[in-house]
């Protein structure tokens, strides 16, 4: 979907469509994130045994996110967009039609497959759009409507949960999304079907990929940006339910303060540019990202106060608001036109494997030594993420 010989209002509604169907999209998963761990409590899971029901999503993303980078350049974002519409309509129905933890378990791991293809083929679609200044806009435009369909879903799962029958009416309001979202990649599907990235051969292989992250120093400085992100969302997404509900509070509050953390980043995103010149730049920003971050998870653990819980999960957002579109814009802009899905798809196999990881991790240390712990450990963990982006950012003056 390259700009150069399209015109303006085709790239608008391209753009509109992609982003109205991932923002559905997201609104399912993340109804899921508060239903799927509180179902699996209800069904008897142990903290470890939650870590992994929760981690299901992102096991085959890990080992699939580089072939499906090929696969999208060799046949382009539009069909690919459309093959994971439909896995995320079956992911969510196994959900419902499987019982116990079977169900749980497969219904995530469609729904990680399903999402990994979607991301990639519009993050890749979008690359094509524009760049430098403009780029930062798309994508942060594209993160927003990401973030609408994360604030709404866990309000709506929390509602559905506490009024219309528990986890297991949430899976039926998820699946019944999940056809919106499918009525919407079809609308993307057409938007785009003037124009998109060229096809190039499936085998530009996997050998390829892996050399992105050698030789480009700005791949890994967005890995390294993005594999924070996901650790804050991993930590703040999949346990944060579970120890709010060990407070005693309502799904209601729950779903409001999973919520807010994507209201957090969706009002910051729009501005994505305008931060980035207030603060000298690209690296200089995603520093300060890190930071809030690590401090808005190390100190989750310390309280019960549901103000200093609501503090909390901005920082978290703004952090993960102003990190998640400019780690796209850096990683599309520090390769070759040609190599953009490969390189976002690098991303997000790094991406899975920190979300697979990151629950297990809490698990394991929760189960040990309590919420506290674990999520101090999480703050700590990015505070080196912190120390090692501002050794390799050195050389970079943007």
């Amino acid at each position: 979907m390259q700009q150069r010989g399209v015109h303006k209002g085709s790239v608008t509604r391209a753009f509109a469509c992609i982003c109205l169907s991932l923002g559905t999209a997201f609104l399912v998963q993340t109804m899921l994130l508060v239903a799927v761990p509180l179902a699996a409590i209800e069904l008897g899971a142990t903290p470890l045994m939650l870590g992994l029901i929760v981690s299901a999503p992102y096991v085959l993303p890990l080992l699939l996110a580089l072939p499906f980078g090929s696969l999208v350049a060799r046949l382009g974002s539009p069909r690919t967009l459309q093959l994971g519409s439909v896995a995320m309509v079956i992911g969510a129905g196994l959900l419902v039609v499987v019982p116990g933890f079977k169900g749980l378990i497969a219904g995530q791991l469609v729904i990680g497959l399903a999402q990994l293809l979607m991301i990639i083929s519009a993050q890749t679609a979008i690359t094509y759009l524009g760049q430098g200044a403009a780029l930062e806009k798309y994508f942060g435009w594209y993160t927003t409507y990401l973030s609408i369909g994360q604030m709404v879903g866990p309000l709506l799962a929390g509602w559905i949960i506490d009024y219309q029958g528990g986890p297991g009416a949430a899976f039926y309001g998820a699946f019944i999304a999940s056809f919106m979202a499918l009525v919407s990649f079809f609308m993307a599907n057409q938007c785009v079907s003037g124009g998109d990235q060229p096809s190039v051969g499936f085998l530009i292989s996997v050998g390829q990929q892996w050399q992105l992250l050698k030789t480009s120093q700005g791949v890994k400085l967005s890995l390294i940006i993005s594999l924070a992100a996901m650790l804050a969302l991993g930590a703040h997404g999949s346990y944060f339910p579970v120890y709010l509900e060990s407070l005693a509070l309502s799904g209601t509050t729950i779903g409001l303060l999973v919520s807010l953390r994507a209201l957090a980043s969706m009002a910051v995103r729009p501005f994505t540019s305008t931060i980035v010149s207030l603060l000298h730049g690209r690296y200089a920003t995603m520093s300060l990202t890190l930071l809030f971050m690590a401090l808005g998870l190390m100190l989750v653990g310390v309280t019960g106060n549901v103000y200093w819980l609501c503090l909390f999960s901005i920082l978290v957002g703004l952090g993960v608001g102003l990190s998640q579109p400019l780690s796209m814009v850096v990683i599309a802009e520090s390769v070759p036109e040609r190599q953009r899905a490969h390189a976002l798809a690098v991303r997000l196999m790094a991406n899975r494997a920190m979300q697979f990881a990151a629950p297990l991790l809490l698990g394991i240390i929760t189960q040990l030594g309590g919420f506290t712990l674990a999520y101090f450990a999480c703050g700590v963990l990015l505070l080196f993420h912190w120390l090692l982006f501002q050794r390799l950012r050195k050389p970079h003056a943007i």
